[in-house]
């Protein structure tokens, strides 16, 4: 026993290694998967700080712009105050300010006064003479119009000796004279902190106006061109409103149609957009490099485990596959076949227990043939008397059809007899009758009649089952029987109260069909709406064309029929509650149109809720147009 136990205790130790080796597989890719997951955060993190660079860098050159322009701005508006004097001394007050302004000020190149007309009265300038005098009419131009307007003006960006940056910044005067002051500014101070604001080795920054156009580029001959970048995408998302300023960077091209990597600021005083950028092939070179070194220690990790299971899947799947093999034959039959797994482990346990599977499956498969065998001519033998049993029961139901044709024609003779004959002694032709017998004699005449419908619904029923009924079908007008139908009936419905309508349509007229079947199965359908109608109710009669076949519906206001009985009322001597109360009708009307519309290749059915009425509609073949 002992032996046993270290017999078995061996494989198991073996299949342990072969699971270790597949966890440490998994392991492998479990540290692989960390690796990329930390790679993706790294690649995340450092794209994020790279954006923030680059946005940092153009709010930093938007509020450098800013702070350079704001204290020059307030200069502007200290000297634009009304002098305390009036006529020569209030001028020579004005242009001491003036000069003042141009010493405070070096980016100041130009003073102008232009009075509440707009006309030039003074002109200071450091490089050039002092014009005093109202000359020169300026009404018309923007620094005027546009300074009395919004109380300060920031005039485009102009260009002198074809390289410096100036532009116009004039400011409204306070007070009723309303003059104005306009300064001519040197923009070199923004054109250096562009052209100092960079991002990595390739970075440059850039502004533009409100409305696209260069102001300020590392490359001048762009701006002296007056080069319109309005077409770039990050500038038209900028210009539009649409993009998110400051620490938002977006994906836009430059002007060769290059990826860039584009953050952008606004300088709120002049509407000026500051962009920084940077090829994103030279912003994502550090990232890229990483991402490729990474990648490649991923490569070497995923081929080794990838190593590893292939020499552990075959290690395993060999004797599978063997397995395998030998259960495939057996399942074709070959159940002599046996599984040889030379292996001490689980796998060698399973072969053996299989091929004592397969013997015991060899021995069931001998009994189950001989039982199979044995039920096989059992049911030959069940098989036969069952085919006899169906022909005795083919012919009993046959001779009861002929049967009940023969009794029915046997019988009828003696009932027409009894029915004449009461009608001649109610009609009085043999002598007078009292109240009693007449009484008497209705009721013999109504047994009589009911007693002969029975009969000739049980024989027409009968020959529809024995196959002895033969349509003589030929066109007919579907019209003309409805009418006649309607004719039928309509004696007794006035006497009951019932208002009796046909409303054929007109395109409905000719089908196929046995014309006098279908007449009989129009006068069941008829005559149950109207003994069903109460007085005062209505029955109508419709056709119409649907799907290429003729519906005929006969519909009255009787008390309907239950959704339970809608089948059954189409079966043999089977009645409504409605019916039996009245205790008129064999039950064999319903069922005998049933078979009459079948023959015709047609359907039949009841609609309508219990209390509200039914409606019969039945189907033929229309004919051709």
């Amino acid at each position: 026993m002992e032996q046993s136990s270290a017999i078995r205790a061996r494989p198991r130790r073996r299949l342990i290694r072969k699971y270790v080796a597949l966890v440490a597989a998994l392991v492998v890719a479990a540290l692989l998967t960390s690796g990329l997951t930390e790679l993706y955060f790294s690649y995340q993190d450092n794209k994020e700080a790279l954006f923030r660079i680059q946005s940092e860098k153009a709010f930093s050159a938007a509020a450098t712009i800013d702070q350079f322009l704001e204290p020059l701005v307030r200069e502007i508006e200290d000297v634009a105050r009304p002098p305390m004097e009036s006529g020569t001394r209030g001028r020579d007050e004005r242009e001491l300010n003036y000069l003042r302004l141009l010493q405070r000020a070096t980016e100041v190149i130009q003073v102008s006064y232009l009075d509440a007309s707009g006309r030039e009265c003074l002109r200071v300038s450091p490089d050039e003479l002092t014009i005093r005098g109202c000359r020169r009419d300026l009404s018309t131009q923007p620094r005027f119009r546009g300074a009395r307007a919004k109380d300060t003006y920031y005039g485009p960006v102009y260009f002198r000796r074809d390289s410096q940056p100036h532009m116009t910044i004039s400011v409204a005067e306070s007070g009723s004279g309303r003059g104005v002051v306009a300064a001519e500014v040197d923009l070199r101070y923004v054109d250096t902190v562009i052209s100092q604001t960079r991002v990595g080795t390739a970075g440059y920054a850039y502004a533009v106006d409100s409305r696209g156009r260069l102001v300020a580029h590392p490359n001048t001959n762009l701006v002296l061109t007056r080069t319109s970048l309005a077409s770039l995408p990050q500038v038209a998302a900028a210009l539009e409103g649409t993009a998110p300023e400051a620490r938002s960077v977006t994906i836009g091209r430059d002007l060769d149609g290059r990826e860039v990597l584009s953050a952008f600021q606004t300088v709120d005083l002049l509407d000026w957009r500051i962009f920084v950028e940077e090829p994103l092939s030279e912003a994502f070179a550090p990232l890229n490099s990483t991402i490729k070194r990474t990648a490649l220690l991923l490569i070497l990790f995923l081929a080794l485990a990838v190593g590893t299971s292939v020499v552990l899947g075959r290690r395993m799947a060999k004797p599978i596959e063997t397995m395998q093999a030998a259960a495939e034959r057996i399942g074709a039959g070959a159940l002599d076949q046996r599984i040889d797994v030379s292996s001490n482990d689980e796998l060698g346990a399973l072969a053996g227990e299989f091929n004592r599977m397969v013997e015991r499956l060899q021995e069931s498969h001998v009994d189950l043939e001989q039982k199979v065998d044995a039920r096989t001519r059992a049911l030959a033998t069940a098989l036969s008397e069952l085919d006899e049993k169906s022909r005795e029961l083919e012919s009993a139901s046959r001779h009861k059809s002929e049967f009940l044709a023969n009794m029915s024609h046997e019988l009828r003779t003696p009932l027409n007899a009894i029915i004449g004959f009461s009608q001649v002694l109610r009609e009085r032709m043999f002598g007078d009758v009292n109240a009693k017998q007449e009484e008497y004699l209705d009721d013999i005449l109504s047994s009589g009649q009911h007693l002969l419908a029975l009969i000739n619904d049980i024989l027409d029923l009968s020959k529809v089952e024995a196959g002895q009924v033969e349509l003589d079908v030929a066109p007919f007008s579907l019209r003309e029987a409805l009418e006649s139908g309607v004719v039928m009936v309509r004696e007794r419905a006035t006497q009951d109260g019932v208002h009796v309508e046909l409303a054929a349509d007109p395109e409905v007229d000719v089908v196929t069909g046995d014309e006098r079947r279908i007449r009989q199965v129009v006068f069941n359908l008829l005559s149950n709406a109207v003994k069903f109608t109460p007085t005062g109710g209505a029955v109508g009669v419709r056709t119409a064309r649907v799907n290429g076949e003729v519906r005929v519906s006969v519909s009255d206001t009787g008390p309907g029929i239950a959704s339970e009985d809608r089948e059954r009322i189409f079966e043999e001597f089977q009645q409504t509650k409605a019916g039996i109360e009245q205790r008129e009708g064999t039950g064999l009307g319903l069922a005998l149109s049933k078979r009459l519309v079948e023959l015709h290749g047609g359907r039949i059915w009841v609609e309508g809720d219990e209390g509200h009425g039914s409606t019969f509609v039945f189907t033929l073949p229309a004919s051709p147009v």
